[in-house]
Parts: structure tokens; sequence; C-alpha cells
């Protein structure tokens, strides 16, 4: 037999592993009742449906698993993927539900029937406190009475008492007769593609598809958007006859620091790229990321091709800005990060002896989004 070319060049191959991949923040789960279920769809497990017609064939166009479903499968602009997750009537709270759910998959938007949404004295409350406890985005629907109550001043209401918790995964949207409106608004941001040009969106202004426009009082209008109560709506706008037919006003969360929907939702999807980016930085070398600056260089280069992405995206926007370490005006392009490759030569034998980075400090500009467009006019 021929001599081994091996014995000559013998070569060892270092295959680096994938890594993590990106959360899918298009995610969703809704929560059919059990009274609901088709034949064969057994308590505690889940189904992926992708179109109003599949999931027909299991919820009937009667049950409000159908009609929810349709807010987020059916509209403008449809999802492609919605998983069902099939409740147990005999699970005590929603907090068991939930974390039963959580253990069969991840989703960031959660969708409950209107039953769920009513019951505002236990239900509502026990999922916004696990949604702000395990970073999902929770749409409180209103209608009827309770919108009633959101819509009058000083009265006692679960808008208010959302926001008086300061809950950054809760967000209220109020419509008088649509028991399920808010879940319209979730593919505005669900449609988002990170890693395009410009795509960083706000909920505010869209347009809502299947959902009736609604015309009401100052007074109304005016409890909505008070502090203390937060409920975004849809409304038509008007000026001197003309009629847009309906926008969404008012998409403000329940946060305790005053976030929008888009603040919350882009900041969480910004984290996750770091995270990814970073880990994949750190983990997917084939030999290893030395403690010395080429080291510290490569995972601030992680770092900072995420903070351009989030530039390219929209999330992250220029701006001046006081530096609160020296007092000067400076002006940003949407990041800055503070370490340097060298600082790592500064580590301590214990950072060095737990294997430790210098921890990499950046600060980001949001680019935000216009919502309100004064005008002053001088005439002469």
């Amino acid at each position: 037999m021929p001599y081994n070319i091996g014995n000559i060049i013998p070569i060892s191959t270092k295959i680096s592993p994938s890594g993590l991949g990106f959360a899918n923040f298009a995610s969703a789960t809704l929560f059919a009742p059990e009274s609901e279920l088709p034949a064969g769809f057994a308590v505690d497990t889940r189904r992926q449906y992708s179109s109003m017609p599949e999931l027909s064939q299991d919820f009937g166009s009667g049950t409000e698993t159908y009609q929810a479903a349709n807010r987020w499968l059916g509209g403008v602009p449809a999802m492609g993927s919605l998983t069902v997750y099939a409740v147990a009537d005999a699970d005590a709270t929603w907090t068991d539900t939930l974390n039963k759910a959580r253990t069969t998959g991840w989703w960031y938007w959660p969708f409950f029937t209107a039953s769920v949404y009513a019951d505002t004295a236990t239900s509502v409350p026990a999922i916004s406190a696990w949604c702000n406890a395990n970073k999902s985005l929770f749409i409180n629907c209103q209608t009827g009475a309770s919108a009633t109550a959101i819509r009058t001043p000083a009265s006692s209401n679960i808008a208010a008492t959302l926001t008086t918790a300061g809950y950054r995964y809760a967000i209220t949207v109020s419509h008088a007769t649509d028991a399920y409106a808010g879940i319209a608004v979730a593919p505005w941001l669900a449609i988002v593609n990170y890693n395009a040009l410009n795509t960083a969106t706000t909920a505010e202004f869209k347009k809502l598809s299947g959902v009736a426009a609604e015309s009401l009082t100052s007074t109304e209008y005016g409890a909505m958007t008070d502090e203390a109560v937060r409920s975004a709506f849809y409304s038509v706008v008007e000026l001197q006859g003309s009629t847009d037919s309906g926008r969404v006003i008012n998409s403000i969360t329940h946060s305790a620091f005053g976030e929008f929907l888009d603040d919350v939702v882009n900041l969480d999807a910004f984290i996750n790229a770091i995270n990814v980016n970073t880990f994949n930085e750190l983990a997917n070398v084939a030999t290893k990321r030395k403690q010395t600056p080429s080291g510290q260089s490569a995972l601030i280069g992680a770092v900072r091709q995420t903070c351009e992405q989030y530039i390219t995206n929209g999330y992250l926007g220029p701006r001046n800005y006081t530096d609160p370490d020296d007092g000067q005006e400076k002006f940003t392009v949407g990041y800055e990060i503070l370490t340097k490759p060298e600082d790592i030569l500064d580590l301590t034998d214990a950072q060095r002896d737990a294997r430790e980075s210098v921890p990499i400090v950046v600060r980001v500009f949001r680019a935000g989004a216009i919502h309100k467009a004064p005008v002053d006019i001088s005439v002469y």
C-alpha cells in the first residue's frame, strides 16, 4: 500500500462550535382554556399553528381562542406562527400555569382569552407580576366596564394598579367593545428584523387590522393619558373635518421608568444580541481567549459590532450629551465604549484566577421616536 501522507503532514483539525443563536422576539403563546380544547389536545401540552385556516381545524370561529389568535395570525402585519398552550382548569394560579408552560418552550408575547383579561382582581395582576419577573411582554387587553373605569378620571382601575406596581413588561390597551384590540398591536413590534436597516419601530400611530377606531371625549382621553393610569387606545384622528380612520395612541407601558412599548422590546433585543455576540466571541475560538489586551480587544469588538448593528437598525442614534465623568458637552454616534484593551493588564490576581476579563463598560443612547411635533408660528 502507498505511504500515508499523514505521516509526512499530520493535520490536527479544530472545529469551532456554532454557539448561541438570537432570541425570537416574534414568538407568541396563546393560552387556551380547557373548555375549548379539541379532542386529543391534552392539557399542559402545546401545538403550533402557521395560519388561521390551520388553527380553525382545532378551534372554531365561535371560540375565544380563535378570536384572540385572529389578531395575531389574521391581521396586518400577519405573523407566521403561534403556539397554543392547553391550560388545565385545575391549576391553582396563573403563576403555576405560566411556570409549567415555560418549561415546554420560550416565548416573548403571552396572549389570553377574554375571561382572563376580565379578571382584573386576580389573573391580570398575577400574569403581570410573572411577566415582569420572566421578561415576557404582557399586553393587558381591557374592554367593557373595565375600559370605562380606565377612561373615568380618578377611578379605581387595573391600568392604575399596574402603573403603581411599575411593571416594565405590561402595557394596557383599552377598547370599549373589542376584547383583543391589544393583541393587534404586538405584530408591529414582533416583525422587526434587527439585522436590517432602519427596522426598529414604535407602536405609536400604527394602524390595527380588524379593530374599529374609537372617537372619545376629551375627558376620556385625558384619563387614559394620565401619568398615574397609562392606557393605550386606538382612536380616530381629526382635523377640521378630515379624519384618519385609526391610530394607536399613548403606547406607554406601566414601567416605573416611563418606557414606551418599543423601548422595552428594543432594549431586550439589544441585550440579547450583546449576550449572544459576546458569548460566541468568547466560546467559539478554537484555542482560548487570553487574558491579554488582544483577548480583551476581541470581546470589546463583539460589543462594538452589536452597537453598530443597533445604530444601523435604528435603535441607537446620535446626540449631544453631558459626559457624567467630566461634565463636558460631547457628541456621540449612539454609543460609547469606555473600556480599553490594555485595562486587562491591571487585573487583580483574584480576577485572573477566576478567569475573568475586565468588565466592558458601555453607554448607549437611544435614537428614540418622535410622538409629538410642536410648531411655533410667528406672523408678521
